[in-house]
C-alpha cells in the first residue's frame, strides 16, 4: 500500500509542477489511461505523455489536491479537487474521483478518471 500512495503522491506532484516526464513515470508501459472514464484510452507511457501534453499548452498553473484514499489490494480510488489558472488568465476548478489499478512495481496499469473535462477546459479557454 505504501508504494502505492507514493505513486500517487508522485502522479499529484507531477500534474502540479506541470512535468510531462515525472507524470509519465507514474505509469506502467501497458497502461490504459481513460481521463475521462467514458474516453477511449491512452496508452502505453507514450500515451500517458500524449494525454498531458494537450493540456500544458492551456495551461499557466495547475493544482490538484487529493482527499482520502480508499485501496483494496492493489486498487485505490480517491476524490479530488483541481484549480487552474490558463493561459487566457481565467480561473476554473474541477473535482472527481479517480480509480486506479497498480502493478507489483506500483505504477499505474489503469486508471479512470471520473469528471467533466470538457467544462474545464471551456472555463479556461473561453473569450
Amino acid at each position: 500500500m505504501q508504494l502505492y500512495l507514493e505513486t500517487i503522491n508522485a502522479y499529484a506532484a507531477a500534474i502540479n509542477s506541470m512535468n510531462a516526464e515525472a507524470f509519465t513515470a507514474c505509469f506502467a508501459e501497458d497502461s490504459a489511461l481513460h481521463d475521462p472514464a467514458n474516453a477511449a484510452p491512452f496508452r502505453g507511457r507514450s500515451g500517458a505523455i500524449a494525454f498531458f501534453n494537450q493540456f500544458e499548452p492551456l495551461l499557466e498553473s495547475i493544482h490538484i489536491a487529493a482527499g482520502p484514499i480508499h485501496f483494496a489490494g492493489n486498487h485505490a480510488a480517491f476524490t479530488w479537487r483541481l484549480d487552474a489558472t490558463g493561459k487566457t488568465g481565467r480561473t476554473a476548478s474541477a473535482e472527481g474521483i479517480d480509480a486506479i489499478v497498480f502493478n507489483e512495481e506500483g505504477k499505474i496499469v489503469t486508471l479512470h478518471a471520473y469528471w467533466d473535462a470538457g467544462a474545464l477546459v471551456a472555463a479556461l479557454t473561453a473569450s
